[in-house]
This record gives structure tokens, C-alpha cells and sequence, in this order.
């Protein structure tokens, strides 16, 4: 309890994180851009800075004897050289070195023996247009940013030849496009001791659209063989890179029930938001567990839990309301979280409302219900 930790990334998965500090009074630093982010007034000590620079991170690290984050794109090299100098940075770096480059996460999937789709690299558009000329690409196929995509940017489903106009020159990978029957993610916690645990499969629904997850339920509707299946290809990932901390696995499962590896997060996710309100340890409390090399806790749970997301509604830029916010005000075994953001933006996650029931028809019934009448709109 005497460790200095440091948080980088003040957002909403943050302000979770701090809510279980919080409870057990164990003192949290924030670095983050904005003096507005969700932490600023939550945490111990609010330091304001850009992940991607060097010196902000160096400095902020030395600071501490544990540093985490609940975000990805940081600078790699200063969390590298925390380490050196005797800073545990958990999950490692070297795990977060893979996973900022799409096309190294999945050559590591590759390399051993992970099941995923098959891709290709290309470090530019004309190399693209290129490749294609020569060999003809498979329409209709995945088209990856390889850095710097979140919630569902960075990504497009290419239909044809001329959707290549609209895609950014960069470094990307080009995906099969895989015929899935559902979308799994598994979170799974180890700490420095190598204990490890797994919460349940969820399924994960997504907007068409925006590509954003907006139902997470668990226990996702598979069968007991396809949850013990997803959980142990989880763990087993989270053995081979050495993880401290928490990891998200996001699969998906075909119709002849085998489960490709998508894309890992080692921070908690938004798949495992549902644990806050239906297991005694939540994804955030365990994550703290896991860095703070203490016990992991229970992550079972009897009934249906199914998580909905609030998102900013196309159209709407500005200071933030909630339209029709007082339909689940007194709805019982329904909770909401609002994350504390001030402006909202077309498809921002603002918050997420987690409904708990005993029948899982009657509880997607009233999360369908719950999302078509909670709008986040502006002022």
C-alpha cells in the first residue's frame, strides 16, 4: 500500500480505475492532456502532459514505483527507460510495443500459433494499389490502420477497387474478411506471481456504422465447450507475453465454431464494464490487483448482465446533455455510469448503462429499449 502508482490516461477507464483506489485509499497520480479529462479532480495528483512526448513521460514515471495505463499510444522509448531505472511499468512495455502496431500484433499471433485471419502489410496506399494490380485483392476484405486506430477508426471494410480513394496514405494491413457468427472477448488478470484469472466470454454487438461496440453481454449465448475454448486461448496468450495486469482478447467465432484472435488491449476494456455492477471484482479492481501483485478476485457471476454503451449522437458537437436520462431513474437492477465528460463529439463514448436480470430475453429487451431512448446529445 506504500507503492507511488501512476496512471497514464486520464479518461473514462481512468475514472474507474480511481474509483477502486479511491475505496481503498491507495494514492494515484493522472497524466493526461486535458485538464478537463474525467480524473482531473478525482485522483490524488492531476499532472497535465502529452503521452506521446518523452521527457513528460520520463519525468512522470521517476515519480512513481508503479506506472500502468489505460491507453496505448504512448511514447514506447521512456517506458522502456523507466524500467532501466527501476520503474515497474505494467503491463510491460514490450507487450505495449506489439500492440501499438497492428501489423506486429498479428505477425506475433502468427509467429505462435495464436488463431487468427490472414493479412497482408503494406506500407503505403500506391503499394497497396500495386499489390493489387499484380495479384487481386479479395473483395470484400479489412482495411487496418496499422497505429493509432480506437474504437472503431482506423478500420473500413473494403468493398471494392474504388474504395481505396478514401483511405488515408499510411502504413496498413488488409485483412480476410472473416464470416463470423459471433464477436467474443475474454478479459483475463495475472499478476507478478503468475496466479491468473478469467472472467466469463461476453458477446459483443457493434453498430454497423460507427463500427463501436454497443451491447456487451455476459455470459455471452455459447455453448459451455466455446466459453472454456475462448477463455483458455485467452490465457494462454496472456502466459506467452508475461502480462502483469489485465488484457482484453476480442475474437471472433465462425459458423463451424472455431475462434480467431481479432485484436488484445493490456488495459481494461470496455467488453468488461458489465463487472462493475455484476461481479464482486471488477476489471478495474482486479487490474489494480494484478499491478499491486495482491490476490485476484472472484470474477463469476450467477445472473445476466448486459452492458449498453452512451455515445455521442451524429450531429451534436458541444457541451453535453443527456436527453431522457430520468427513463431509468428509478428502474431497479439498472445502473448507470456517466464518465464525466464535458463535450460531447458524433459517437464519443460519454457513459454506459448496465442492466442485471435473471431472463436474458427480458433484459436485451429492455437495454434495445434503454438505447433507443437515452440520447447523448448537446446543449
Amino acid at each position: 500500500m506504500n507503492k507511488k502508482i501512476g496512471i497514464i490516461g486520464g479518461g473514462q477507464l481512468g475514472k474507474m480505475i480511481l474509483d477502486e483506489t479511491n475505496k481503498m485509499d491507495i494514492p494515484v497520480s493522472i497524466l493526461d492532456p486535458s485538464i478537463d479529462s474525467p480524473c482531473s479532480n478525482l485522483s490524488h495528483n492531476f499532472i497535465q502532459g502529452d503521452f506521446k512526448d518523452y521527457d513528460t513521460i520520463l519525468n512522470f514515471g521517476l515519480k512513481h514505483d508503479i506506472i500502468s495505463y489505460e491507453i496505448e499510444h504512448i511514447n514506447v522509448d521512456a517506458l522502456d527507460e523507466l524500467t532501466r531505472r527501476g520503474v515497474k511499468v505494467l503491463p510491460s512495455p514490450k507487450i505495449l510495443r506489439i500492440i501499438q502496431d497492428k501489423n506486429k500484433q498479428k505477425l506475433f499471433f502468427k509467429k505462435n500459433n495464436f488463431p487468427t485471419s490472414n493479412f497482408t502489410y503494406f506500407k503505403s496506399k500506391n503499394e497497396l494499389r500495386d499489390f493489387h494490380k499484380k495479384n487481386n485483392i479479395n473483395f470484400p476484405c479489412v482495411w487496418k490502420k496499422t497505429k493509432f486506430g480506437y474504437d472503431g477508426f482506423g478500420v473500413k471494410i473494403l468493398k471494392g477497387e474504388n474504395d481505396f480513394l478514401d483511405l488515408p496514405d499510411c502504413e496498413m494491413i488488409i485483412e480476410d474478411l472473416v464470416v463470423f457468427k459471433k464477436e467474443l472477448s475474454v478479459i483475463v488478470a495475472m499478476n507478478e506471481d503468475g496466479k491468473l484469472k478469467t472472467y466469463e466470454a461476453v458477446e459483443m454487438e457493434f453498430n454497423p456504422n460507427s463500427n463501436q461496440v454497443e451491447f456487451v453481454i455476459s455470459p455471452a449465448n455459447v455453448s459451455e465447450e466455446i466459453n472454456i475454448n475462448a477463455k483458455k486461448i485467452a490465457s494462454e496468450l496472456a502466459k506467452k507475453i508475461n502480462l502483469v495486469g489485465l488484457l482484453a482478447v476480442e475474437m471472433f467465432l465462425t459458423s463451424d465454431k472455431k475462434i480467431l484472435i481479432n485484436e488484445i488491449a493490456p488495459r481494461p476494456h470496455n467488453s468488461g464494464h458489465f463487472s462493475i455492477d455484476a461481479c464482486s471484482t471488477s476489471q478495474f479492481k482486479q487490474h489494480i490487483n494484478s499491478i499491486m501483485n495482491y490476490e485476484l478476485g472472484e470474477t463469476s457471476h450467477e445472473k445476466c448482465a448486459i452492458m449498453i454503451n452512451l455515445v455521442g449522437e451524429e450531429n451534436y458537437n458541444g457541451k453535453v446533455k443527456y436527453e431522457n436520462i430520468d427513463f431509468i431513474k428509478n428502474q431497479n437492477d439498472v445502473f448507470i455510469h456517466l464518465y464525466g465528460k464535458k463535450i460531447t463529439r458524433p459517437n464519443r463514448k460519454m457513459g454506459h448503462v448496465t442492466v442485471i436480470c435473471d431472463n436474458f430475453v427480458e433484459g436485451y429487451k429492455k437495454a434495445k429499449e434503454i438505447k433507443n431512448t437515452i440520447k447523448v446529445k448537446s446543449c
